[in-house]
């Protein structure tokens, strides 16, 4: 994918949802939508209700993670992209094989009995957190931030971040 094409790579475990995502979309002027998920790719009737609660006028593709490495690189530079992805390891995997990008914001991923709450309506798990801790290592800015309105929150400036760092 162009460095230029990307504007925004979002990290929610529901993917496409009412106004969080049509709230960014109309905020970034969005006109393509990425969803990287193998289990939305192989079920045809969720791709149906994805494309159904997609923004009008925008350009949804569900991809593969498989498919997903052999696209990243071929989105056209003038589309205005956002990329969806339900996990941090996800994100890793696209960023492992090639997907740029110097921010990443995690907007919404839920509670399981083996998640902590990171921030608001975010839980990760530990190996969810390393992957989090990773990128923040890396340079790469990861923040929380549900929708446009909100205050971006820095990982590394959260309590949750600190205690597991040893910050």
């Amino acid at each position: 994918m162009n460095k230029t094409s990307l504007i925004l790579i979002r990290i929610d475990d529901r993917l496409i949802h009412g106004q969080v995502v049509t709230a960014w979309v109309k905020h970034l002027d969005i006109n393509k939508i990425v969803i990287v998920d193998d289990d939305a790719y192989k079920d045809d009737f969720l791709k149906g209700v994805l494309k159904m609660v997609a923004p009008s006028g925008i350009n949804l593709e569900i991809l593969s993670r498989e498919k997903a490495e052999q696209s990243i690189k071929e989105f056209p530079e003038k589309s205005r992209t956002m990329v969806l992805v339900k996990t941090p390891q996800t994100a890793e995997f696209l960023h492992d094989k090639g997907l740029e990008f110097k921010e990443l914001n995690v907007g919404g991923i839920g509670s399981r009995p083996d998640r902590k709450v990171l921030y608001r309506n975010i839980s990760i798990n530990q190996d969810e957190f390393e992957v989090l801790k990773n990128f923040a290592e890396k340079g790469i800015k990861v923040y929380c931030q549900a929708v446009p309105s909100d205050k971006p929150v820095d990982i590394t400036e959260l309590n949750f971040y600190k205690k597991n760092t040893g910050r």
